[in-house]
């Protein structure tokens, strides 16, 4: 099912599947503001870092999330990798999700002490 699903339908989910599961997190939007006088988006703050993941949040044990959707055959951008790599040296957990499962597979290996997500 979710191999035929677009990606903003792919974060919806896992959004939910993450705050159901005491996952504090949320869908960043980073792509700006239409300016209709300039035909570009205008980015919202020059503190907007490009490349952020759609969905950031924190771990119950603290850690900080980053999670970068794509749908089956979506690839990550430069920016999008580096964003990834950066969370992950700074001892966050960051990675690249087509649905459900592949949260599940990285949370599952986490040490979550006595918390469990179902």
């Amino acid at each position: 099912m979710e191999s035929k699903l677009k990606e903003k339908d792919l974060e919806n989910l896992v959004l939910d599947y993450l705050n159901r599961s005491g996952v504090f997190a949320f869908k960043v939007n980073t792509v700006g503001v239409w300016d209709s006088k300039q035909n570009i988006y205008r980015s919202l703050s020059k503190f907007v870092l490009k490349g952020t993941s759609d969905i950031l949040g924190v771990l119950p044990n603290g850690r900080f999330l980053a999670i970068e959707m794509k749908t089956k055959t979506g690839v990550a951008s430069k920016e999008q990798t580096a964003f990834i790599n950066r969370v992950n040296k700074s001892g966050g957990l960051a990675f690249i999700a087509r649905g459900i499962p592949d949260v599940k597979e990285k949370l599952d290996g986490l040490d979550r002490g006595k918390r469990e997500l179902s």
